[in-house]
């Protein structure tokens, strides 16, 4: 028998959820794709509840994560801000040490 710790992490601020795995699944879509559409129709959400999950994000953490230009197919798109792509960098970060460290203590704790 092998046992195996999972966990889930997000943030939050003063007790209000901020961003979660999805998020960060959703802020790489929006880097590599230029655009929020496209970015939930990749991850199956619906644009309502993509356009929603961001601005709660912005308005919980306090900063801007992204910056969209309207202006149709040639001229709108979506960027994350530096402030945005420093949160995507330190919670992948975070995440790596997290499960390295976690697979590591498992490995010593549930050996039977």
């Amino acid at each position: 028998m092998r046992l195996q710790v999972k966990s889930k992490t997000w943030l939050e601020v003063n007790g209000k959820f901020v961003i979660g795995e999805g998020g960060i699944a959703l802020l790489e879509a929006i880097d590599h794709l230029g655009s929020i559409q496209k970015a939930a129709r990749l991850l199956g959400w619906s644009y309502r509840h993509t356009w929603g999950y961001l601005k709660n994000m912005e308005r919980n953490c306090g900063m801007q994560i992204f910056v969209s230009r309207h202006g149709g197919r040639s001229r709108g798109g979506t960027q994350l801000t530096a402030e945005g792509r420093k949160l995507l960098r330190d919670y992948k970060r975070f995440q790596r040490d997290m499960f390295a460290t976690v697979l590591k203590k498992s490995r010593v704790l549930f050996s039977y």
